[in-house]
């Protein structure tokens, strides 16, 4: 059975209306149902079909948490959870990992030079990362597609924000003043790193959100 453009815009119409309006979960999703129902007889009946395929998909489009602010269904929810599953697992100890490397960098090569070094490169890059996720922020507002990734990112505004206090607040600290950081033991060098590393880290992930946006929206050449 080989389906028609009104069609496909009736499967299309029927994901948005079960609240499927992410672009790369709707068009994915839209591809799984034209072939279950192309891979019936020709014979078949359109709207038989696709009831038979909806079916498949019930539980994918079954609407989780109706009654709270953001209902949507559960293959919605199952990719946003997806972005954030683990991470705060995974940031601390990778923070905890970085911040001890700095710690020993410092230590083994205690010069002034040295430091200043390490925290020069260090918030720069940290700046340019909280930089870009406000300036991929401000063209994913602009685009009128939506997607999983883009939601993401406009929903941590205020985190994006934040970065640039961290940055301010960590970089003008009392540590800059070198002979107290040089005579800090090693446990105290390591836990001046600690926060501002997993705010970097959190930087370097709302990056990644953001350029999945970008991705989805080439691959699928949405506007």
């Amino acid at each position: 059975m080989k389906l028609t453009n009104e069609q496909i815009a009736i499967i299309d119409q029927t994901l948005m209306d079960k609240g499927v309006v992410y672009e790369e979960i709707k068009l994915e999703l839209l591809d799984h149902i034209i072939t279950d129902i192309e891979l019936e007889s020709e014979e078949s009946d359109f709207e038989i079909a696709f009831s038979k395929a909806m079916l498949k998909w019930k539980r994918e489009l079954e609407e989780v948490n109706p009654s709270g602010k953001f209902a949507a269904p559960r293959i919605v929810m199952e990719k946003f959870s997806s972005f954030f599953k683990g991470q705060y697992k995974f940031f601390f100890p990778a923070a905890a990992i970085f911040s001890f490397l700095i710690a020993i960098i410092t230590t083994l090569y205690p010069e002034g030079l040295v430091y200043n070094t390490v925290k020069l490169v260090f918030y720069s890059v940290y700046f340019l990362l909280s930089l870009g996720g406000i300036i991929s922020l401000f063209f994913i507002s602009k685009t009128k597609s939506k997607t999983i990734s883009g939601k993401l990112i406009q929903k941590s505004r205020w985190l994006l924000v934040l970065q640039f206090f961290v940055i301010y607040m960590y970089s003008n600290s009392y540590s800059s003043l070198y002979r107290h950081y040089n005579n800090e033991p090693f446990l105290g060098k390591f836990i001046e790193w600690l926060m501002p590393c997993y705010f970097f880290l959190i930087a370097c992930h709302l990056i990644m959100i953001a350029v999945e946006h970008f991705r989805v929206v080439k691959k699928y050449k949405l506007v």
